[in-house]
């Protein structure tokens, strides 16, 4: 047996370091320990930068979690230490992290008192195999995470479905230590995108009151990473590459060290992205656990689609139920509108025909009927407006017109609707015309104008039961600004967009106090998008409205002397001019002759196309021709080209039974200089004559044809 100490210490320290195993030996008298080059490796240190150990210094090696178990092995002796011992443990390593060993031993030498001396023991790295373990209880854990995550959204309430996904992001956040965890949803336009729901951990600063509306413009590496359906790591933010400046900056502004981006797509479009940010330290994400958060990303997607596809059945439904209401409201309306101006028109013609009424009772009657009739005229026109104002491909017809001519139409067809209505002692006109406007001339489509005015007026008439109707014409900067103003009952703010809609009014219920089907705010607004224009409202409930459009017009150079404002074209005389009127309706031919009576027209009439033709001959004398077409045929159409081939001269103006604006169209390539709808307006059809005979002359005689029939 050594007596020596230092023979002692020296032959233990030769036997431990034969060893390739680590292996301890303590001295619980000296309170030292020593361990052979193996153990000392394991920590990454050699045995002389350990040995001896005090055994102070050797409770710094291990874990807290192991102190109480080393007090015990040292101190109280227990059954255990003496009999032998098995038990994992956790050791520092020199770099600081730590080591999952396996440490066996038990008492060798006891002292004359029979008390434990000395405690001798191995340790055997198994760092990899709790890695394993460990490694293996993550991948369950994290399974049956995203399981539990996907189970929470599988019957899910729509109403919950934020509370959900909350509960989700935080179950992620929680779940792998990041401090905050967030989604982001795109705008329909996929122009901006908004943060709708966060999770943030203990003492992180939320960001989702800051991160709304934003532009995708300004992340444009970040979007097409996601555009791509591709996720974006970020290890360390202060690494991104430069093509990622702008998000690199906006990111290390939030504090961001490592962050986790994976996309939401349902049905293969990209709906939106959630991430998961680490702002206290740097977050290491494996492959797999990217691919579960997808796998997340997608259950949550599918979730917000079917929100999305609910709310659109919703709308849907509610659009629907609205359209079944409106189309009653109206048709109950138009019920109303249809049958008073025919009640009116059957009712005073049976007192005319009856004979039994004085001469001043049967003109009378007479302008009952002609107002009824202009009455009814209008709903159809309205009626007709609604089924072509909606279609984009309605043609806009650029002509020049003097703004001076302009005015004179429009307050012609004023004090016509004053008169019709009844109100010239209610209303007043007033006309603010711009003086310079009256010398100008414009290029736009008049008779679209016409109907935004006259829809205007009709409007401001409607809805003002005394007062002013102030009218406003002016050109500024190329634009054509036409304003009626009233003061009439005004329009509540809530309802300003409502009044544009077809069929609504203010009030949609069958006894509203004001007339009309609720179409002619709709038809102007319709008109003006059509050639371009805006049309602004002004109006305060009790305090009237004025309405105000805006159109662009090309302006002409040419300026014309300025003119009495108060000019109103004569009945012209035809005297000079023959017209042939072909109408296969002997009614609408004998009313047409008549129109022109007192114009001393000379006029043919004929209900045969042969017969026109024949009219024409090989020398044709004829200055008008007044021609019915036939809606959707190509006979008629035929028969005007065939009219311009054999005359020169010869201008041919349109007669349809319809307002449809495609047909007129047809028309005019055809030959025609002008298209007039019936019931023919007396005015316009004067209008009409005169731009036919302008457009081919004034001169009389005749044209030899250019073919024979």
């Amino acid at each position: 047996m050594l007596t020596n100490p230092q023979k002692e210490t020296n032959f233990l320290m030769n036997a431990l370091n034969s060893a390739s195993i680590g292996v301890y030996h303590i001295y619980i008298s000296k309170a030292k320990i020593f361990i052979n080059e193996s153990f000392a490796s394991i920590l990454g240190y050699t045995s002389d930068d350990l040995n001896p150990i005090p055994i102070e210094s050797w409770f710094e090696i291990y874990s807290k979690h192991d102190h109480q178990f080393l007090k015990q092995l040292i101190e109280q002796f227990t059954e255990e230490s003496k009999t032998g011992f098995s038990r994992n443990c956790r050791l520092k390593h020199k770099n600081g992290t730590w080591l999952d060993v396996q440490m066996n031993g038990k008492v060798t030498h006891y002292n004359d008192l029979g008390n434990p001396e000395q405690i001798t023991g191995t340790i055997f790295d198994i760092s990899e195999l709790s890695t394993s373990k460990n490694n293996l209880n993550y991948r369950y854990q994290i399974e049956k995470l995203v399981s539990g995550i996907s189970s929470d959204f599988v019957e899910v309430k729509l109403h919950s479905l934020d509370k959900t996904i909350n509960l989700a992001l935080k179950k992620i956040g929680d779940f792998c230590q990041i401090d905050r965890s967030y989604l982001f949803l795109l705008h329909w336009d996929k122009q901006k995108f908004d943060n709708t729901h966060e999770w943030c951990a203990k003492g992180i600063k939320p960001e989702i009151e800051n991160l709304q509306n934003m532009p995708c413009s300004l992340f444009p590496w970040w979007m097409r990473q996601l555009w791509a359906k591709k996720y974006i790591y970020i290890y360390d933010v202060d690494d991104m590459p430069e093509e990622a400046a702008a998000e690199k900056e906006i990111l290390q502004a939030q504090g961001i060290k490592s962050l986790l981006v994976v996309p939401i797509v349902t049905k293969g479009d990209l709906i939106g992205f959630m991430g998961f940010d680490s702002v206290e330290n740097h977050k290491d994400w494996h492959r797999s656990d990217i691919e579960l958060l997808e796998t997340v990303g997608a259950t949550i997607g599918n979730a917000l689609a079917a929100k999305r596809d609910h709310e659109l059945l919703l709308v849907a439904k509610e659009k629907a139920e609205e359209s079944n209401r409106l189309k009653s409201a109206f048709m109950a309306t138009m019920n109303h509108e249809l049958r008073t101006p025919l009640h009116h028109i059957l009712g005073f013609s049976d007192l005319i025909k009856s004979g039994a009424i004085s001469q001043d009772q049967n003109e009378l009657y007479a302008s009952k009927i002609y107002d009824s009739g202009r009455n009814l005229l209008q709903i159809v026109e309205d009626v007709l407006s609604l089924a072509i104002g909606n279609k984009e491909d309605v043609k806009v017809r650029q002509e020049a017109i003097r703004g001076l001519d302009l005015f004179v139409q429009h307050k012609s067809y004023m004090i016509e609707i004053l008169a019709t209505l009844n109100r010239e002692k209610d209303i007043q006109l007033q006309c603010h015309p711009d003086p310079e406007f009256m010398t100008q001339s414009i290029v736009t489509d008049k008779n679209k104008i016409n109907q935004i005015l006259i829809n205007l007026f009709r409007n401001a008439v409607k809805f003002t039961q005394k007062g002013i109707i102030e009218y406003g014409l002016s050109l500024k900067d190329g634009q054509l600004i036409l304003s009626v103003k009233d003061d009439g009952i005004g329009v509540p703010r809530a309802q300003r967009d409502l009044i544009f809609e077809f069929f609504r009014q203010g009030e949609d219920t069958t006894t509203r106090r004001f007339h009309g089907i609720g179409i002619g705010l709709a038809i102007c607004k319709n008109l003006v998008q059509i050639m371009g224009g805006q049309i602004e409202l002004k109006s305060l409930k009790g305090n009237g409205s004025t309405f105000t459009v805006t159109i662009p017009v090309e302006v002409e150079t040419v300026r014309h002397p300025k003119i009495n404002a108060t000019y109103l074209s004569p009945i012209p005389n035809y005297s000079n001019y023959r017209f042939l009127l072909v109408d296969d309706d002997p009614n609408s031919s004998f009313l047409i002759k008549n129109l022109l009576v007192k114009t001393n027209a000379n006029v043919l009439t004929t209900g045969n196309d042969l017969e026109a033709l024949a009219y024409m001959g090989d020398s044709c004398f004829l200055n008008v021709i007044l021609f019915n077409i036939k809606a959707y045929t190509d006979t008629s159409l035929k028969m005007i080209k065939e009219m311009t081939q054999r005359c020169c001269r010869c201008a041919i103006i349109g007669l349809v039974s319809h307002s449809f604006l495609s047909e007129k169209e047809k028309a005019l390539k055809a030959g025609c200089v002008e298209v007039l709808s019936k019931p023919i307006d007396t005015q316009l059809l004067f209008e009409a004559i005169n731009k036919a005979i302008r457009s081919k002359g004034n001169g009389s005689g005749s044209c030899s044809n250019k073919t024979t029939a």
